[in-house]
């Protein structure tokens, strides 16, 4: 999900998916379709324990605000987190595309956070020089096919 850099490798994004605030569906603010940020300073966050430029972005979006955010429980994996936020135990935002069954399913309920809409685009990272293997090549016109056939988030678009 992070924009490549070096030069010797490109990349196709094929799907842009973005950053949910979820909660639990008891929770107080589980009942509102937004919030403002300032909302959000008595929250206990649980969070991923990897630092991540998304993470950094969340981080100045609340000192930026002059929030308070209190991330009193980093977890390994986002599995850990939805469970534990679905359990009560804390509030997350979390990639929309990792949360989509708990989100269809209730155990998590989606509020939107204007100040935090963060978008994330997945790539397909490959060598520039050199020729593409045929399972590449036929991973690739999947990922386009899909693209074309699905449109919304799913994307086929080169980069660099």
């Amino acid at each position: 999900t992070y924009e490549i850099a070096e030069p010797g490798l490109r990349s196709v994004v094929v799907y842009r998916d973005e950053l949910v605030f979820v909660v639990p569906p008891g929770h107080p603010l589980a009942t509102r379709d937004d919030v403002g940020i300032a909302m959000l300073g008595n929250e206990s966050f649980v969070a991923h324990h990897v630092s991540s430029p998304y993470r950094a972005r969340v981080l100045e979006a609340f000192r930026r605000h002059r929030v308070t955010l209190h991330m009193p429980v980093e977890m390994p994996t986002i599995d850990a987190i939805k469970r534990f936020a679905a359990l009560g135990h804390g509030v997350a935002l979390l990639p929309n595309l990792s949360v989509e069954a708990e989100l269809s399913r209730g155990d998590l309920v989606r509020v939107a956070v204007p100040e935090l809409a963060l978008q994330r685009e997945l790539r397909l990272v490959m060598r520039r020089q050199g020729e593409l293997s045929h399972a590449v090549r036929a991973f690739l016109a999947v990922a386009e096919h899909q693209a074309a056939a699905n449109g919304g988030r799913f994307s086929f678009t080169w980069e660099n």
